[in-house]
C-alpha cells in the first residue's frame, strides 16, 4: 500500500460522499420533506413531541368514540320525544279545530231557520242490530224530547225520534228500511217519497211523475207534507235515475247528505210549523152537513 496515495483517496471519497448527500437533499427537497427534516435537526425534541401528540390525538379520539355515540343516541332519543310530543299537540289542535267547525256548522244551520226550536244533543250510542239503523242520544222525555220529533245535523236530515226514556232517546235513521219521508226535488220540483234501503241498501225516491226531467246531482229536500218533518231540510242528492216509459212513475237513487258514521252532535227539532193537509183527506162533498138550529 502506497501511503502517499492515501490523502488523494480520502479527498475523492469525501467528494463522492458530498455529491451523494447533495443529490439526496435535492431529492428530499423535491418531495417537500426537507423542511421537516431540517426542523427535526434544529429541534429534535419538539419534532418527537409533535409526532407523539398526533398519535395521542388519534388514540384519544378512538377512546372517546363510544362516548360520542352514546351522547348522539341520547340526543336522538330526546329529539324523538320532542317530535312525538309535537305530534300529540297537532292531533289535539286538529280535534279542537274539528269541534269548532262542527259547532260553527250547527250555529249556521240554526241561523238559517230561526223559526225552528232546537235541542242540541250528543250521540252516546249506535244500534248494533243488522236490521235496524238507529242512534242513541243523551236527551229524553225529561228534556222535552218525544216520539216523532225530527232530528237533523248541520248537513241535513238524520231521522226521527222512535223511542224515549227519561234521559235518552232512540232515533230511527232515514236510511232504515222502514223510514218513509215525503220529499221533493230541488230543481225539477217533482215530489215523491224517500225510503231507506236498510243496512247496505240504497235510499230511493219513488212515485216521481214521468213528466219530471230529473237529473243526477239534484238536491232532495223534505216537502213538509204529512206534518212529520219541516219542509226544505236537505236529505241528499240524486245519483241515479230509473226512468221507464212503460211504468207510471220513475224513481231515483239518493245519496244521503249526512255521514252517519261520523255523527257526534245532532239537533232535535222540538217545534216547527206543520203544513196541515188533513182537510184534503175528505173527498169533496163528503163533509157532513150542519143542521141549522
Amino acid at each position: 500500500m502506497n501511503l502517499n496515495e492515501t490523502p488523494e483517496r480520502v479527498r475523492w471519497v469525501t467528494f463522492a460522499v458530498l455529491v451523494v448527500v447533495t443529490v439526496g437533499l435535492l431529492i428530499v427537497d423535491s418531495t417537500g420533506s426537507l423542511d421537516t427534516a431540517l426542523s427535526f435537526l434544529e429541534d429534535p425534541i419538539s419534532a418527537v413531541m409533535g409526532w407523539t401528540a398526533a398519535r395521542t390525538d388519534v388514540l384519544t379520539s378512538a377512546l372517546a368514540g363510544p362516548r360520542d355515540v352514546r351522547e348522539a343516541q341520547a340526543e336522538i332519543e330526546r329529539l324523538q320525544a320532542q317530535v312525538e310530543a309535537q305530534q300529540r299537540e297537532i292531533e289535539e289542535l286538529r280535534e279542537i279545530e274539528g269541534e269548532y267547525q262542527l259547532l260553527l256548522d250547527l250555529l249556521n244551520r240554526a241561523r238559517e231557520t230561526p223559526e225552528f226550536t232546537r235541542l242540541t244533543t250528543q250521540i252516546i250510542g249506535r244500534d248494533t242490530s243488522p236490521i235496524f239503523r238507529s242512534i242513541i242520544i243523551d236527551k229524553g222525555s225529561d228534556d222535552g224530547v218525544f216520539v216523532g220529533m225530527p232530528v237533523e245535523s248541520a248537513r241535513g236530515l238524520v231521522g226521527q225520534v222512535y223511542r224515549t226514556t227519561a234521559h235518552a232517546a232512540q232515533v230511527l235513521l232515514i236510511t232504515d228500511n222502514i223510514s218513509s219521508i215525503p220529499a221533493r226535488l230541488g230543481s225539477s220540483r217533482a215530489t215523491g217519497v224517500v225510503r231507506g234501503g236498510g243496512l247496505g241498501g240504497s235510499m230511493t225516491m219513488d212515485w216521481i211523475s214521468l213528466e219530471a226531467q230529473v237529473q243526477p246531482g239534484e238536491v232532495v229536500l223534505t216537502s213538509g207534507l204529512g206534518g212529520k218533518f219541516p219542509q226544505d231540510i236537505v236529505i241528499g242528492r240524486v245519483i241515479d235515475v230509473d226512468r221507464r216509459e212503460a211504468e207510471l212513475f220513475q224513481s231515483v237513487v239518493v245519496q244521503p247528505a249526512v255521514d252517519f258514521d261520523s255523527l257526534e252532535v245532532v239537533f232535535v227539532i222540538t217545534n216547527f210549523r206543520v203544513i196541515d193537509t188533513t182537510i184534503f183527506d175528505t173527498p169533496p162533498g163528503g163533509e157532513p152537513e150542519v143542521e141549522e138550529p
